[in-house]
């Protein structure tokens, strides 16, 4: 077995070298370079001053889908009549339906569809 032995001493390093800055610091502006910036927040608190509100809310509203006989979360805009947001997708209820039929076929039930 061989004896413990000391490590040999490390020579010391050297400084590093000085840095030079890619953009001069904050404070030290050599006229053609500095920029203005915009203020970060401006904000106008006049009530008149206030965003255009929709004369209407949004309608919400739940709904069940007959096919899927799932619930159906519904936004909708009340001037065009457009479904905003709706809650499950739409191509999940189809999905839900079409799974419905299939496992009501294969199980013998008698499926009866009305339009």
């Amino acid at each position: 077995m061989d004896a413990i032995r000391p490590l040999p001493p490390t020579p010391p390093v050297a400084p590093a070298p000085a840095v030079t800055p890619i953009r001069p610091a904050a404070g030290s502006s050599n006229g053609s370079d500095s920029r203005v910036l915009d203020p970060a927040v401006s904000i106008d608190v006049r009530p008149e001053a206030g965003e255009a509100k929709p004369s209407e809310p949004e309608r919400r509203a739940y709904i069940r889908d007959r096919d899927s006989e799932s619930l159906v979360f519904r936004v909708t805009d009340p001037k065009t009549g457009d479904v905003v947001m709706q809650i499950p997708n739409e191509v999940i209820l189809r999905a839900r339906a079409y799974a419905r039929e299939t496992t009501a076929a294969f199980s013998g039930e008698r499926l009866v569809k009305t339009a």
